[in-house]
C-alpha cells in the first residue's frame, strides 16, 4: 500500500533539520577564516603620540651636553660628605652632563619623533599673535632653557638668531616674564619676512616676541592665593617658607589678544603647569586635604579662563607636572616604565610633598580635556628617569629639578613633534 506524500517527506525534513546546523557551522568556521584578521587589526592611531614612548641609550648625544654648556644645572650624585666631589668641581659635573644627555626618547613603535626644526618653529610661531607662551615655576623655566637653546640664544656670533629680554620684580631678584625676539639685523628675518607662507601676516608682527614665558610659581598672587587657601578650609594665615614668583601671565595674554590680527591667524600655544609649589612645604602650614582642594579650585580657575579666552586663538596645553624621586641619587640610568621607581617614585613620608604631584596630574586632566585644552602627560616618561636629576646642591639632594640637557629639552621636542604631527 502506497503511503501519502506527507508520510514520504517526513524523513527528507528530519534528514534537512540534520544537516542544516551541521551546514551552517561550516559556514561560520570558514566565515571567520576569512573575516578574523581584520577583527585582530588594532587600529591605527591618526596621529603618533609623542608623550608615549621609551628611552633607548644614545651616547652620541652626549657632545650635546658640551654644546648647551650648562654644567650648573647637573651635579654628582654623591655628597662631599660621603667621598663625592664638590659641587663647584666643573670636571666631574660635566661628565655626570654628558651621562645623563646620552639618552634619546623614541616613540612606541622604536621610531623618532618629529625632528625639531628652529626655523620651523620661529615660522610657525609667527602665523600667531602671541606665538608659544610657557608658564610655571622653575621647572617650567628648565623647559624654557631648553627650548630657548634649542632655537639657538646660546650659539653664533652677532648679530645672534634672536634677542632676549628678561623682567624681574622690583627688588631686582625674581623672573617675571622674558621674551625672545627675531633679531632684525640677522639675515633670518628677512628670510622669513620673504617667505610666501608668512605673507598674510602684519610685518609689525615680526617685530614682537615669537616666544614669551611667565614664571608663575602657583598661577596666582600671594592675595589669590590666601583666598583660594582659605575657601579651602584652612584656619590659620597662609605663611609661605619661600619666595612665590607671580608673573601676571593672565594680563599678558590680554595685551597680546589687543595688538593687530588677521585672516588666516592660527591658534597661540600656551604651555602652563603648575605643581611643586602645591604642597604642604612651601604652603606651610595648610595640609594635604587643604592643598587638594586648593589645587582643584585653581585648576577650575585656569580651566575657566580659557574656555572663555582673551580676544585670539589659543589652544592651551597643560603640561603634567613632572615625576620627582625619592633616593634619585642610587640611580644612573633610566628604569623600565613597570618598576616599583616608575610607577611610585615618591611614596608618602617625605617634608616635600612629591606624593601629590600624581594625584595633581589627575586632577587637571580632568579639566585640560578639551580640543583646545590639552593635557601633555609626560608624566611617565619623567617617571622614567631617576638618575637624570640635578644631583647635591645646598647640603641636599635635588630630585626635582633636571639635568641640561636631558629630560625637560625632550618636553620642548614632544611639544613640536605635536605641532606638526597634528598640523597645530
Amino acid at each position: 500500500m502506497w503511503s501519502s506524500p506527507r508520510i514520504r517527506r517526513i524523513p527528507l525534513v528530519i534528514a534537512f533539520l540534520i544537516v542544516l546546523p551541521i551546514l551552517f557551522l561550516l559556514y561560520q568556521e570558514s566565515h571567520s577564516l576569512r573575516v578574523s584578521p581584520f577583527y585582530n587589526i588594532r587600529p591605527v592611531p591618526k596621529y603618533r603620540d609623542g608623550t608615549r614612548g621609551s628611552w633607548v641609550p644614545a651616547p652620541e648625544r652626549a657632545e650635546e651636553a658640551d654644546r648647551w654648556n650648562q654644567p650648573g644645572w647637573c651635579r654628582p650624585y654623591s655628597s662631599p660628605a660621603d667621598g663625592g666631589p664638590d659641587e663647584k668641581d666643573e670636571e666631574n659635573n660635566i661628565r655626570r652632563a654628558r651621562l645623563v644627555a646620552s639618552w634619546e626618547w623614541v616613540l612606541e613603535e622604536g621610531k623618532p619623533m618629529r625632528a625639531w626644526d628652529a626655523e620651523a618653529f620661529i615660522e610657525r610661531a609667527l602665523k600667531s599673535r602671541g606665538g608659544v607662551v610657557v608658564i610655571g615655576d622653575s621647572v617650567a623655566v628648565q623647559m624654557l632653557y631648553g627650548l630657548e637653546t634649542l632655537l639657538g640664544t646660546h650659539h653664533g656670533e652677532w648679530p645672534r638668531t634672536i634677542a632676549q629680554d628678561v623682567k624681574v620684580d622690583d627688588k631686582g631678584m625674581y623672573l617675571l616674564s622674558s621674551t625672545l625676539t627675531l633679531e632684525p639685523a640677522n639675515p633670518l628675518f628677512e628670510k622669513l619676512l620673504a617667505k610666501p607662507s608668512l605673507a598674510s601676516v602684519p610685518r609689525s608682527r615680526f617685530y614682537r616676541p615669537f616666544l614669551t614665558s611667565y614664571r608663575s610659581d602657583v598661577l596666582m598672587d600671594e592675595v589669590a592665593l590666601n583666598i583660594t587657601m582659605t575657601k579651602a578650609g584652612m584656619t590659620e594665615t597662609l605663611n609661605p617658607t619661600h619666595h612665590i614668583s607671580k608673573g601676571d601671565w593672565r594680563q599678558g595674554l590680554w595685551n597680546t589678544s589687543q595688538q593687530e590680527g588677521w585672516p588666516g591667524e592660527l591658534d597661540t600655544i600656551v604651555v602652563l603647569n603648575s605643581g611643586p609649589h602645591w604642597t604642604t612645604w612651601p604652603l606651610y602650614p595648610a595640609t594635604d586635604e587643604h592643598v587638594i582642594r586648593g589645587y582643584t579650585a585653581t585648576m577650575s580657575s585656569v580651566q575657566e579662563f580659557f574656555a572663555v579666552p582673551p580676544p585670539m586663538p589659543i589652544m592651551a596645553f597643560f603640561r603634567a607636572t613632572s615625576a620627582a624621586h625619592h633616593n634619585c641619587n642610587v640611580h644612573s640610568s633610566p628604569v623600565p616604565a613597570n618598576s616599583t621607581t616608575a610607577s611610585d617614585p615618591a611614596p608618602p613620608g617625605d617634608k616635600f610633598g612629591w606624593h601629590l604631584f600624581a594625584i595633581f596630574n589627575r586632577i587637571a586632566q580632568e579639566f585640560f580635556s578639551t580640543p583646545k585644552m590639552r593635557y601633555l602627560d609626560i608624566w611617565p616618561m619623567t617617571a622614567q628617569r631617576p638618575d637624570g636629576h640635578s644631583g647635591w646642591h645646598d647640603d641636599q639632594h635635588d630630585c626635582l629639578h633636571w639635568c641640561h640637557p636631558s629630560v625637560p629639552e625632550w618636553w620642548s621636542r614632544i611639544l613640536w613633534h605635536t605641532i606638526v604631527e597634528e598640523e597645530l
